[in-house]
């Protein structure tokens, strides 16, 4: 183990380990496209909702592992109440361009921020976005340096510190907690969210972990809800693991997920105009 760590130090590539992304077989006819601040390409796909009462509009930023074809299904039960929902891939994930590393998906979440910015600039639909695992932590950094409003915030499973989670798995294995050490020394938190916690913006807040999280300890994430101001709420969620808290395994905690987006909702002032008609209008705005 001591020999793979050193290895990794000297290629200088241990936080990009982190990340274990995959690619889709085909192309799927309604991928869009943004171009990152990464100086990549990244794909991304609006679901839209068919339901006859919009509600708003969701975007995910999913964890270190698969794309965002598989990782949807977090969130892409929501079109069925009312929510078109935007999932998107980092650099070197999926069909987007790019080699992954944590500074790429870092300027990959500022970018699909500032794409936000624009979403909620044409729409009176509510904006919420929903992080999961490492994308708790890479949405939660750029969204310091890149503050914007968004009207909830929905943390799953998530951490600050990639020090920390490495550390944390190394412990898991054999003679880990001899070694685990080492992590300090390979991997680094230049793009973590526990650099700027003291920094974080304000907004309705939700932070859910499953008690019996075995990859990342749910102390990790009553961290981050310590660390958010303003309106939040922490779940203890019971028998379910690692970031599957939202997916059909469990419906009940999707129906309470429903309830809080609902309670949450801003008024929104009548004017009119469709909201579905509008966010449809910025599936064909240019790219960033």
């Amino acid at each position: 183990m001591v020999l793979f760590l050193a290895i990794l130090y000297l290629q200088g590539c241990a936080n990009s380990t982190f990340f274990s992304p995959s690619k889709s077989a085909t192309l799927n006819p309604e991928v869009r496209w943004l171009t990152s601040q990464s100086g990549n390409d990244i794909a991304y796909l609006w679901l839209p909702t068919e339901h006859p009462v919009p509600q708003g509009a969701v975007i995910h930023f999913h964890g270190n592992s698969g794309h965002m074809e598989e990782t949807q299904e977090k969130v892409d039960w929501l079109t069925q109440h009312g929510y078109d929902v935007m999932v998107f891939d980092y650099s070197g994930f999926g069909h987007s361009s790019g080699v992954v590393s944590d500074e790429a998906a870092y300027l990959d979440a500022i970018t699909v921020l500032k794409y936000i910015e624009q979403v909620k600039a044409s729409t009176i639909q509510p904006v919420y976005t929903v992080a999961t695992s490492t994308g708790g932590n890479i949405f939660l950094r750029a969204w310091a340096d890149h503050p914007i409003a968004i009207d909830g915030v929905i943390i799953d499973s998530s951490f600050t510190s990639y020090i920390d989670t490495a550390e944390h798995v190394v412990e898991q294995g054999a003679f880990g907690e001899l070694f685990s050490w080492v992590v300090h020394l390979i991997m680094r938190d230049d793009y973590a969210a526990n650099q700027v916690a003291e920094s974080l913006p304000v907004a309705p807040s939700l932070v859910l972990h499953c008690e019996q999280d075995s990859v990342v300890p749910i102390e990790f994430g009553e961290g981050i809800y310590d660390q958010l101001q303003g309106e939040k709420e922490f779940w203890r969620l019971a028998e379910c693991k690692h970031a599957r808290a939202l997916t059909t395994q469990h419906p009940e905690y999707q129906q309470r997920l429903l309830g809080w987006l609902q309670q949450t909702a801003p008024a929104l002032s009548p004017n009119g105009e469709e909201p579905s008609a509008v966010l449809a209008n910025n599936q064909t705005m240019p790219s960033l």
